[in-house]
């Protein structure tokens, strides 16, 4: 027997609820369109090694993947970053860098569901490539701030941000392979820190020094000072790390100057495994799960078989987005009339229908009555309906070139001229 409901973990969403993505999504268009991204649309099915090369544990776990007729493994995009990583590679790299993108799309996950983690939802994000400087990520920072303040909740959130190139110059240096600082990472992502440790304290053999920086980062985490992170990493006698401690103290002045809220947080990783430099997640206080998170990641376009080409960039999640709006306070209606036209007899549904495209063209909800019941109680119906106005249509009107005109709020009643519906309402 077919079944009503929708797929589990996926959504229906109609007029309202529909009108508030489309509102998200509309803002977001808005304001990375004026910071000089251009929108690309990418296939919702990608070859499955995209995203399995590099993507992440749990990534991989969740994905949507089969075969298709000619036994080609493919997938239902998880994520929209190495799609638009792809369409570089395919299409772009004569461009001038850097190279501003932008996206909105839908995104699968086979994810158990809860509050804000669905199966198919939708992401909106950028991706700035071709640029290694810092101030790289404060725009694309400063950009998710816009973005926020455009919605009216930029006093709600707050930033949290790390770099993990810290760990991933710690990782080197104890000469720890790609699949297992992958793996590591995944085990603090998730809270796992004493797995991780000891995974890391098996490769870190006698060097005291590096074993106790890596304590501080993943037990203190947001409870140490950048200046006493800074003393530890010096007595790990690894000058790289200097430069990642540089960089992330370089974009917490900047937010600072900027006064966005916002918090380091020494031991926080995100999930993909691309990751290479400073991250960063978007919170608020009275949610369980961040609403937008990004990064950068240097190193993808190589893996990918490309030339070396730094980049960063940021995800949004529009349902997540959604739980931290006051969707009850948004006002998605504006004070346009909404019309329906009734044509009292067929032979004025050609004149009826003239109307219609000259409301419609002042940007006029307008609608044509099909109910075939008496005007009395079309009047009553459409007031119900939300209608604002009603235009009467009938045989002596259009002799006469007039309409009948009709306030369903006022409930008062005009008859005017054709031409003035050119200066609806009237």
């Amino acid at each position: 027997m077919i079944t009503y409901e929708p797929v589990r973990g996926m959504e229906d969403y109609f007029d309202q609820r529909s009108k508030i993505i489309r509102f998200i999504e509309d803002v977001f268009r808005q304001t990375v369109e004026k910071a000089g991204y251009k929108e690309a649309i990418t296939p919702i099915v990608e070859d499955f090694e995209l995203f399995s090369v590099k993507g992440g544990e749990e990534l991989r776990k969740t994905m949507y993947v089969f075969k298709d007729k000619a036994n080609r493994e493919i997938a239902l995009r998880p994520e929209i970053t190495p799609s638009i990583v792809r369409l570089y590679l395919n299409s772009l790299q004569h461009y001038p860098k850097p190279i501003r993108i932008f996206y909105v799309g839908r995104v699968y996950r086979y994810d158990e569901p809860q509050q804000g983690r669905y199966r198919e939802f939708r992401q909106a994000g950028v991706e700035l490539l071709g640029s290694d400087s810092t101030i790289a990520d404060i725009e694309i920072l400063q950009l998710l701030e816009n973005f926020y303040e455009k919605l009216g909740i930029k006093d709600q959130i707050s930033f949290k941000i790390n770099n993990i190139g810290i760990f991933r110059k710690l990782f080197t240096w104890i000469s720890m392979d790609d699949q297992l600082q992958e793996h590591v990472l995944h085990l603090l992502d998730k809270g796992k820190t004493d797995e991780a440790k000891q995974l890391f304290d098996e490769k870190v053999s006698l060097n005291q020094n590096i074993r106790r920086f890596m304590d501080l980062l993943v037990d203190r985490g947001n409870n140490i000072k950048l200046e006493e992170v800074r003393s530890e990493a010096e007595k790990t006698g690894l000058p790289t790390l200097m430069e990642e401690i540089d960089k992330l103290e370089f974009i917490d002045k900047m937010l600072s100057s900027m006064r966005l809220n916002h918090i380091t947080d020494f031991s926080f990783v995100r999930g993909l495994a691309y990751y290479t430099g400073p991250i960063f997640e978007v919170v608020k206080k009275d949610l369980p799960f961040s609403i937008a998170g990004g990064g950068r990641y240097d190193t993808l376009v190589e893996i990918y078989g490309g030339n070396k080409t730094p980049a960063v960039g940021f995800a949004i999640g529009v349902e997540r987005t959604i739980f931290a709006l006051n969707t009850e306070k948004l006002v998605l209606t504006n004070n346009s009339p909404i019309v329906a036209v009734i044509a009292l007899e067929n032979s004025v549904i050609t004149e009826a229908l003239r109307i219609i495209s000259k409301l419609r063209n002042q940007d006029i909800i307008t609608i044509l009555n099909e109910k075939n019941i008496p005007l009395s109680k079309l009047v009553p119906f459409y007031a119900e309906q939300g209608f604002t106005h009603l235009v009467i249509v009938g045989k002596k009107e259009v002799e006469s070139g007039k309409v009948t005109i009709r306030n369903l709020a006022t409930r008062e009643q005009r008859l005017v001229n054709f031409n003035e519906l050119d200066k609806f309402p009237l």
